[in-house]
């Protein structure tokens, strides 16, 4: 949940009156990106969820899922699965297994996106093979998704044609405002380091201004859809109310007038 704190704005001109003798803005939305590089000691996970063949950690507010080869039995003829060794462990790096056992073989992969589901940009990664890749023509493709959806027509291809080992460095301008990324290579690969920018939008700010003696109106920016106006008469507040109040789209705003000859109130937009 997305919480816009609330903002007082009234003068007591006269008592038990709500009256507003300024354009009041809280919090200013200004861009505050913020920049994550990947991977570092100093930068916890959890487990989130543990999978047949794949696991789910979370950090600094992303979460990776990534094939794990955890139905290897070791070889010909033994039956219990014993999984294949991690070679790379975090904070070097996170690593992604190709799946060799099971109903299900498939590449190796690795799935990111935020755990708010807002959008962010991969500015950069390297990645280190840990298998060969032979000859010419192996790629490591990332497929941006927006919305369940695939984000681009085709994934976008990065060369991993090499040994064991090499490792390969890129910046990606290109994956840009997306809400998830699935990278995958068919043989196992690590990425070693990852730079994330929340590239979201940041949370819009209230504006309240007094049109006359009897009414207010608060605004807030139509680039914010899917938030509700809330108040309460009280701080630190012990519940919040809805305001049923109409929402017109005035501009670029979205406008809600009120009476001002109320108590005293404190608002906040939610999401």
């Amino acid at each position: 949940m997305r919480l816009l704190k609330a903002m007082r704005a009234w003068n007591t001109l006269a008592p038990a009156l709500f009256t507003v003798g300024l354009v009041g803005v809280f919090d200013p939305a200004t861009a505050r990106a913020v920049t994550n590089i990947f991977f570092d000691a100093s930068q916890t996970t959890n487990l989130v969820t543990s999978g047949t063949t794949s696991d789910t950690i979370s950090s600094a507010g992303y979460l990776f899922t990534f094939t794990q080869d955890k139905l290897f039995t070791g070889g010909i003829g033994l039956t219990n699965p014993i999984g294949r060794a991690v070679r790379i462990p975090w904070p070097d790096g996170l690593e992604a297994q190709a799946v060799t056992a099971g109903p299900n073989p498939s590449g190796a992969r690795m799935d990111i996106k935020r755990q708010d589901g807002e959008l962010f940009a991969i500015k950069s990664l390297s990645f280190k093979l840990l298998a060969n890749t032979g000859g010419a023509g192996a790629s490591l493709e990332i497929m941006p998704m927006l919305d369940g959806e695939d984000g681009v027509p085709e994934p976008f291809m990065y060369n991993a044609t090499g040994y064991y080992g090499q490792q390969f460095d890129y910046n990606t301008p290109e994956l840009t405002d997306f809400d998830a990324y699935k990278v995958t290579l068919y043989v196992d690969y690590a990425v070693m380091s990852l730079t994330a920018i929340d590239a979201s939008l940041p949370p819009p700010s209230l504006e309240i201004v007094r049109l006359n003696a009897t009414a207010i109106q608060i605004a807030w920016p139509t680039n914010a859809p899917g938030y509700t106006l809330e108040f309460t008469t009280n701080l630190p507040a012990q519940g919040w109310t809805s305001v049923t109040n109409n929402v017109v789209v005035n501009g670029e705003l979205f406008t809600v007038q009120l009476n001002a000859i109320e108590p005293h109130r404190c608002f906040r937009l939610r999401k």
